[in-house]
């Protein structure tokens, strides 16, 4: 099973990678093992606005918006699956 994680924090990835763990059932009848993809750190700085954009997610580092947040979330998600899906391919 390959799962694609969108985020770079230790905790959450941490926290994903426990409860795959505990749940074998979910993923034991497909294949023998779980592959992990974290997605890289690409960011750049957005001049206009003086804040950093994470690429991944197409928002600023720290949205100040609950809609900033989820759109960031959302896009995160998207560009996880692709990303994995393009590794998966060359794999």
């Amino acid at each position: 099973m390959l799962i694609s994680i969108g985020t770079r924090s230790i905790p959450k990835v941490t926290a994903i990678t426990r409860a795959f763990s505990r749940y074998p059932e979910l993923w034991l009848n497909n294949e023998d093992e779980i592959k992990y993809i974290i997605m890289p750190k690409e960011i750049r700085k957005d001049e206009n606005k003086g804040q950093q954009t994470d690429i991944f997610s197409g928002v600023s580092c720290n949205p100040m918006t609950l809609a900033e947040t989820i759109r960031g979330a959302k896009n995160r998600a998207k560009n996880a699956y692709e990303h994995a899906a393009e590794r998966n391919r060359h794999m």
